[in-house]
Protein backbone atom coordinates (compact mmCIF):
# COMPACT_ATOMS: atom_id res chain seq x y z
CA UNK A 1 0.00 0.00 0.00
CA UNK A 2 1.33 3.43 -0.92
CA UNK A 3 2.18 5.82 1.93
CA UNK A 4 2.32 8.84 -0.39
CA UNK A 5 0.04 11.59 0.92
CA UNK A 6 -2.62 12.67 -1.55
CA UNK A 7 -2.34 16.37 -2.33
CA UNK A 8 -5.24 18.68 -1.57
CA UNK A 9 -6.26 22.00 -3.06
CA UNK A 10 -4.69 23.67 -0.01
CA UNK A 11 -1.34 22.03 -0.83
CA UNK A 12 -1.46 23.36 -4.38
CA UNK A 13 -2.37 26.82 -3.12
CA UNK A 14 0.55 26.80 -0.66
CA UNK A 15 3.03 25.75 -3.38
CA UNK A 16 1.79 28.50 -5.70
CA UNK A 17 1.50 31.06 -2.90
CA UNK A 18 -2.10 31.86 -3.86
CA UNK A 19 -5.48 31.38 -2.19
CA UNK A 20 -7.49 28.17 -2.42
CA UNK A 21 -10.18 30.22 -4.16
CA UNK A 22 -7.71 31.05 -6.94
CA UNK A 23 -6.82 27.38 -7.37
CA UNK A 24 -10.52 26.52 -7.47
CA UNK A 25 -11.12 29.12 -10.17
CA UNK A 26 -8.25 27.71 -12.22
CA UNK A 27 -9.59 24.16 -11.93
CA UNK A 28 -13.03 25.38 -12.98
CA UNK A 29 -11.61 27.13 -16.05
CA UNK A 30 -12.20 30.67 -14.76
CA UNK A 31 -8.88 31.94 -16.11
CA UNK A 32 -10.24 35.42 -16.73
CA UNK A 33 -10.23 35.97 -12.96
CA UNK A 34 -6.45 35.71 -12.59
CA UNK A 35 -3.30 36.87 -14.34
CA UNK A 36 -1.67 34.81 -17.11
CA UNK A 37 1.37 34.44 -14.87
CA UNK A 38 -0.69 32.92 -12.03
CA UNK A 39 -2.48 30.56 -14.43
CA UNK A 40 0.83 29.39 -15.92
CA UNK A 41 2.28 28.81 -12.43
CA UNK A 42 -0.72 26.71 -11.37
CA UNK A 43 -0.61 24.71 -14.59
CA UNK A 44 3.05 23.89 -14.03
CA UNK A 45 2.58 22.88 -10.35
CA UNK A 46 -0.45 20.71 -11.08
CA UNK A 47 1.40 18.95 -13.87
CA UNK A 48 4.54 18.38 -11.78
CA UNK A 49 2.62 17.06 -8.78
CA UNK A 50 0.16 15.02 -10.84
CA UNK A 51 -2.59 16.54 -8.73
CA UNK A 52 -5.97 14.82 -9.11
CA UNK A 53 -9.14 16.49 -7.90
CA UNK A 54 -11.43 14.77 -5.44
CA UNK A 55 -14.41 14.32 -7.72
CA UNK A 56 -16.79 13.53 -4.86
CA UNK A 57 -15.87 16.76 -3.11
CA UNK A 58 -16.25 18.68 -6.35
CA UNK A 59 -19.74 17.34 -6.90
CA UNK A 60 -20.70 18.21 -3.32
CA UNK A 61 -19.35 21.71 -3.69
CA UNK A 62 -21.22 22.21 -6.95
CA UNK A 63 -24.49 20.97 -5.52
CA UNK A 64 -26.91 23.87 -5.82
CA UNK A 65 -28.49 24.90 -2.54
CA UNK A 66 -32.11 26.00 -2.43
CA UNK A 67 -31.67 27.83 0.86
CA UNK A 68 -31.83 31.63 1.11
CA UNK A 69 -30.67 33.30 4.32
CA UNK A 70 -32.81 36.20 5.56
CA UNK A 71 -31.26 38.18 8.42
CA UNK A 72 -33.71 40.51 10.17
CA UNK A 73 -32.65 43.26 12.54
CA UNK A 74 -35.37 42.23 15.01
CA UNK A 75 -37.96 39.53 14.31
CA UNK A 76 -40.17 40.90 17.10
CA UNK A 77 -41.08 43.78 14.80
CA UNK A 78 -44.21 43.61 12.65
CA UNK A 79 -42.15 44.94 9.75
CA UNK A 80 -39.81 41.92 9.82
CA UNK A 81 -42.56 39.32 9.93
CA UNK A 82 -44.45 41.04 7.12
CA UNK A 83 -41.50 41.35 4.73
CA UNK A 84 -40.47 37.75 5.46
CA UNK A 85 -43.93 36.63 4.35
CA UNK A 86 -43.39 38.55 1.11
CA UNK A 87 -39.98 36.96 0.60
CA UNK A 88 -41.31 33.45 1.18
CA UNK A 89 -44.20 34.00 -1.25
CA UNK A 90 -41.70 34.46 -4.09
CA UNK A 91 -39.06 31.96 -2.98
CA UNK A 92 -41.48 29.07 -2.51
CA UNK A 93 -42.91 29.57 -5.99
CA UNK A 94 -39.37 29.15 -7.38
CA UNK A 95 -38.47 26.12 -5.26
CA UNK A 96 -36.36 28.00 -2.72
CA UNK A 97 -36.62 28.03 1.07
CA UNK A 98 -36.16 31.16 3.18
CA UNK A 99 -34.33 30.65 6.47
CA UNK A 100 -34.93 33.48 8.95
CA UNK A 101 -32.20 34.67 11.33
CA UNK A 102 -32.51 37.35 14.01
CA UNK A 103 -29.68 39.77 14.83
CA UNK A 104 -31.78 41.06 17.75
CA UNK A 105 -30.73 44.69 17.15
CA UNK A 106 -27.12 43.74 17.99
CA UNK A 107 -24.27 44.43 15.56
CA UNK A 108 -22.08 41.75 17.15
CA UNK A 109 -24.77 39.12 16.66
CA UNK A 110 -25.30 40.35 13.10
CA UNK A 111 -21.58 40.00 12.32
CA UNK A 112 -21.53 36.44 13.72
CA UNK A 113 -24.62 35.51 11.73
CA UNK A 114 -23.12 36.87 8.52
CA UNK A 115 -19.96 34.85 9.08
CA UNK A 116 -22.00 31.71 9.78
CA UNK A 117 -24.19 32.17 6.70
CA UNK A 118 -21.12 32.83 4.55
CA UNK A 119 -19.55 29.54 5.66
CA UNK A 120 -22.71 27.52 5.00
CA UNK A 121 -24.25 26.36 1.75
CA UNK A 122 -26.70 29.23 1.21
CA UNK A 123 -27.54 30.26 -2.33
CA UNK A 124 -28.22 33.91 -1.48
CA UNK A 125 -28.77 36.50 1.25
CA UNK A 126 -31.45 39.10 2.00
CA UNK A 127 -30.30 41.38 4.79
CA UNK A 128 -31.82 44.16 6.90
CA UNK A 129 -28.48 45.51 8.11
CA UNK A 130 -27.63 47.19 11.38
CA UNK A 131 -23.99 47.90 10.57
CA UNK A 132 -22.85 50.35 7.93
CA UNK A 133 -19.59 48.42 7.45
CA UNK A 134 -19.79 47.32 3.82
CA UNK A 135 -16.92 44.87 4.23
CA UNK A 136 -19.20 42.54 6.21
CA UNK A 137 -21.28 41.80 3.13
CA UNK A 138 -19.00 42.59 0.19
CA UNK A 139 -17.35 39.19 0.53
CA UNK A 140 -20.66 37.57 -0.42
CA UNK A 141 -20.75 39.46 -3.70
CA UNK A 142 -17.06 38.79 -4.26
CA UNK A 143 -17.79 35.08 -3.94
CA UNK A 144 -20.73 35.32 -6.37
CA UNK A 145 -23.37 34.91 -3.66
CA UNK A 146 -26.26 37.27 -4.52
CA UNK A 147 -27.16 39.81 -1.82
CA UNK A 148 -30.13 42.16 -1.55
CA UNK A 149 -30.55 44.73 1.23
CA UNK A 150 -34.02 45.54 2.54
CA UNK A 151 -35.20 48.63 4.44
CA UNK A 152 -31.65 49.98 4.74
CA UNK A 153 -29.11 51.57 2.43
CA UNK A 154 -25.43 51.39 3.36
CA UNK A 155 -24.64 54.01 0.76
CA UNK A 156 -22.16 52.43 -1.62
CA UNK A 157 -24.54 51.92 -4.55
CA UNK A 158 -22.94 48.57 -5.32
CA UNK A 159 -25.55 46.30 -3.72
CA UNK A 160 -29.20 46.04 -4.73
CA UNK A 161 -31.58 47.55 -2.17
CA UNK A 162 -35.31 47.75 -1.55
CA UNK A 163 -36.38 50.70 0.62
CA UNK A 164 -39.28 53.10 1.01
CA UNK A 165 -39.47 56.85 0.44
CA UNK A 166 -38.63 57.71 4.04
CA UNK A 167 -37.58 61.33 3.62
CA UNK A 168 -40.19 62.33 1.06
CA UNK A 169 -43.22 60.80 2.78
CA UNK A 170 -42.12 62.17 6.16
CA UNK A 171 -41.78 65.65 4.71
CA UNK A 172 -45.24 65.33 3.15
CA UNK A 173 -46.82 64.22 6.44
CA UNK A 174 -45.04 66.92 8.44
CA UNK A 175 -46.24 69.60 6.03
CA UNK A 176 -49.78 68.38 6.67
CA UNK A 177 -49.37 68.97 10.41
CA UNK A 178 -47.64 72.31 9.89
CA UNK A 179 -50.63 73.44 7.83
CA UNK A 180 -52.90 72.49 10.74
CA UNK A 181 -51.12 74.98 12.99
CA UNK A 182 -48.59 72.80 14.83
CA UNK A 183 -45.27 74.49 15.66
CA UNK A 184 -43.29 71.64 17.25
CA UNK A 185 -42.78 67.93 16.59
CA UNK A 186 -41.52 65.42 19.16
CA UNK A 187 -39.91 62.41 17.47
CA UNK A 188 -39.93 59.15 19.41
CA UNK A 189 -37.61 56.46 18.09
CA UNK A 190 -35.14 53.79 18.98
CA UNK A 191 -31.50 55.03 18.87
CA UNK A 192 -30.84 56.44 15.41
CA UNK A 193 -27.26 55.06 15.26
CA UNK A 194 -26.68 56.06 11.63
CA UNK A 195 -29.41 53.63 10.48
CA UNK A 196 -30.47 55.13 7.16
CA UNK A 197 -34.20 54.56 7.71
CA UNK A 198 -34.24 56.56 10.94
CA UNK A 199 -31.79 59.20 9.71
CA UNK A 200 -33.98 59.95 6.67
CA UNK A 201 -37.18 60.17 8.74
CA UNK A 202 -35.64 62.57 11.24
CA UNK A 203 -34.25 64.65 8.38
CA UNK A 204 -37.70 64.75 6.77
CA UNK A 205 -39.23 66.15 9.95
CA UNK A 206 -36.45 68.72 10.37
CA UNK A 207 -36.90 69.88 6.79
CA UNK A 208 -40.37 71.16 7.76
CA UNK A 209 -40.21 72.08 11.48
CA UNK A 210 -37.67 74.34 13.13
CA UNK A 211 -38.64 73.09 16.59
CA UNK A 212 -37.86 69.36 16.72
CA UNK A 213 -37.44 67.32 19.90
CA UNK A 214 -35.77 63.91 19.48
CA UNK A 215 -36.37 61.26 22.15
CA UNK A 216 -34.54 57.93 21.78
CA UNK A 217 -36.02 55.00 23.71
CA UNK A 218 -35.70 51.23 24.16
CA UNK A 219 -38.82 49.60 22.75
CA UNK A 220 -38.41 46.46 24.84
CA UNK A 221 -38.06 48.41 28.09
CA UNK A 222 -40.21 51.45 27.48
CA UNK A 223 -41.01 53.45 30.61
CA UNK A 224 -44.18 55.35 29.76
CA UNK A 225 -44.06 57.36 33.00
CA UNK A 226 -40.54 58.55 32.23
CA UNK A 227 -41.49 59.24 28.63
CA UNK A 228 -44.50 61.26 29.75
CA UNK A 229 -42.20 63.58 31.72
CA UNK A 230 -40.14 64.26 28.58
CA UNK A 231 -43.00 64.89 26.18
CA UNK A 232 -44.33 68.42 25.97
CA UNK A 233 -47.82 66.97 25.71
CA UNK A 234 -49.59 69.94 27.34
CA UNK A 235 -48.41 72.17 24.53
CA UNK A 236 -51.33 72.25 22.05
CA UNK A 237 -48.93 73.15 19.24
CA UNK A 238 -46.78 70.04 19.77
CA UNK A 239 -47.51 66.66 18.22
CA UNK A 240 -45.80 63.26 18.42
CA UNK A 241 -44.14 61.50 15.50
CA UNK A 242 -43.29 57.84 16.20
CA UNK A 243 -40.91 55.96 13.90
CA UNK A 244 -41.89 52.38 14.77
CA UNK A 245 -45.29 50.66 14.94
CA UNK A 246 -44.69 48.83 18.23
CA UNK A 247 -43.90 52.13 19.92
CA UNK A 248 -46.88 53.77 18.27
CA UNK A 249 -49.30 51.11 19.53
CA UNK A 250 -48.02 51.49 23.10
CA UNK A 251 -48.64 55.23 22.95
CA UNK A 252 -52.09 54.92 21.36
CA UNK A 253 -53.09 52.38 24.02
CA UNK A 254 -51.93 54.71 26.80
CA UNK A 255 -54.83 57.15 26.90
CA UNK A 256 -53.51 58.84 30.04
CA UNK A 257 -50.33 59.78 28.24
CA UNK A 258 -52.11 61.40 25.31
CA UNK A 259 -55.24 62.68 27.08
CA UNK A 260 -56.15 64.94 24.20
CA UNK A 261 -58.35 67.88 25.12
CA UNK A 262 -59.68 68.30 21.59
CA UNK A 263 -60.47 66.16 18.60
CA UNK A 264 -57.40 67.20 16.63
CA UNK A 265 -54.92 64.43 15.84
CA UNK A 266 -51.69 64.95 17.77
CA UNK A 267 -49.97 61.64 17.06
CA UNK A 268 -48.76 59.91 13.89
CA UNK A 269 -46.05 57.54 12.77
CA UNK A 270 -44.96 54.74 10.48
CA UNK A 271 -47.11 51.58 10.49
CA UNK A 272 -46.69 48.14 8.93
CA UNK A 273 -50.08 46.58 9.69
CA UNK A 274 -53.66 47.81 10.15
CA UNK A 275 -53.56 47.46 13.95
CA UNK A 276 -53.03 51.21 14.67
CA UNK A 277 -55.91 52.04 12.32
CA UNK A 278 -58.20 49.78 14.35
CA UNK A 279 -57.06 51.43 17.58
CA UNK A 280 -57.35 54.98 16.24
CA UNK A 281 -59.62 54.86 13.17
CA UNK A 282 -59.80 58.65 12.78
CA UNK A 283 -56.03 59.10 12.68
CA UNK A 284 -53.79 59.28 9.62
CA UNK A 285 -50.56 57.27 9.58
CA UNK A 286 -47.66 56.63 7.22
CA UNK A 287 -48.47 53.19 5.84
CA UNK A 288 -45.50 51.10 4.68
CA UNK A 289 -45.73 48.01 2.44
CA UNK A 290 -43.28 45.54 4.04
CA UNK A 291 -44.88 42.52 2.34
CA UNK A 292 -44.33 44.09 -1.10
CA UNK A 293 -40.82 45.15 -0.12
CA UNK A 294 -39.98 41.56 0.83
CA UNK A 295 -41.48 40.13 -2.34
CA UNK A 296 -39.55 42.67 -4.43
CA UNK A 297 -36.27 41.81 -2.69
CA UNK A 298 -36.85 38.12 -3.42
CA UNK A 299 -37.67 38.86 -7.06
CA UNK A 300 -34.40 40.76 -7.44
CA UNK A 301 -32.52 37.83 -5.91
CA UNK A 302 -34.21 35.35 -8.25
CA UNK A 303 -33.35 37.52 -11.24
CA UNK A 304 -29.69 37.45 -10.19
CA UNK A 305 -29.79 33.65 -10.24
CA UNK A 306 -31.30 33.58 -13.71
CA UNK A 307 -29.13 36.35 -15.14
CA UNK A 308 -25.73 35.79 -13.55
CA UNK A 309 -24.11 37.75 -16.37
CA UNK A 310 -26.24 40.81 -15.54
CA UNK A 311 -24.48 42.94 -12.95
CA UNK A 312 -27.06 45.78 -12.89
CA UNK A 313 -27.64 47.05 -9.37
CA UNK A 314 -31.27 47.64 -8.49
CA UNK A 315 -32.27 50.52 -6.21
CA UNK A 316 -36.00 49.97 -5.73
CA UNK A 317 -38.22 52.33 -3.72
CA UNK A 318 -41.64 51.02 -2.62
CA UNK A 319 -43.60 54.18 -1.75
CA UNK A 320 -45.32 54.58 1.61
CA UNK A 321 -48.58 56.52 1.87
CA UNK A 322 -49.89 59.05 4.37
CA UNK A 323 -53.51 58.04 4.85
Amino acid sequence: MSNIKKLTIKDIAAKANVSTATVSRYLNGQLNQMSEKTAAKLKKIIKETAYIRNSAAVQLAKQKSNLIAVIASNIDEYFSSEYFKGIVSILSAQGYIGVLFDSNSDKIIESALLESVYNQNFAGLILQPLSTDRRLIEKFSNNHIPVVLIDRDIGNGEISTVTTNNFQITKFAMTNFLDKGFKKVTIITEPVNDISTRVERVAGARSVFDNVQLIEVDTDHLDLAELSDKIDIKNPKNFLFVLKERLLIQLIANTDLLNETNSQQRLTGFIDTNIPKYLAPKYKFIQQSPYLMGATAAEILMAQFLEQHNTDIKQIVIPSRFE
